[in-house]
């Protein structure tokens, strides 16, 4: 029984190994050069490629895109674009900002979720453009 599952797995790693590549490439390079949509990209690449919720897609993207953000973080500094002061002053609410909406994750049904995310990017874009 086990050997079967690992052998499953090994089955389907190859054919989703690419798309997760390139999608988490992707993420990368758009996060390191715009400095946001990283979880965007990593959210619709693991809802195609892995049966996941999305709930859990949600998850492992802004996971993902914790990484993202410290090795951005340590560019930016080294660049002296950032102060400490500046890092603390924004750093610290969003991280209390972060547990709530993780705590909240866990209340909301997984639709609602959904709609929410897609207002959130949709405003976000027309704010963009504006």
């Amino acid at each position: 029984m086990e050997n079967k599952s690992i052998q499953e797995h090994g089955e389907k790693f190859p054919r989703k190994f690419f798309p997760f590549a390139v999608g988490a490439l992707s993420a990368g390079f758009l996060n390191g050069l715009l400095g946001a949509g990283a979880g965007i990209i990593l959210y619709f690449v693991l809802a195609a490629a892995d049966s996941k919720s999305a709930k859990e897609n949600l998850v492992l993207s802004s996971t993902s895109v914790m990484f993202f953000c410290v090795i951005s973080l340590f560019f930016y500094r080294a660049d002296a674009a950032l102060t400490v002061e500046s890092i603390l002053r924004v750093g610290i609410p969003a991280a209390l900002g972060g547990l709530c909406g993780a705590y909240l994750l866990t209340k909301i049904k997984t639709e609602a979720v959904k709609k929410l995310f897609s207002i959130v990017v949709i405003v976000g874009g027309i704010l963009m453009l504006i």
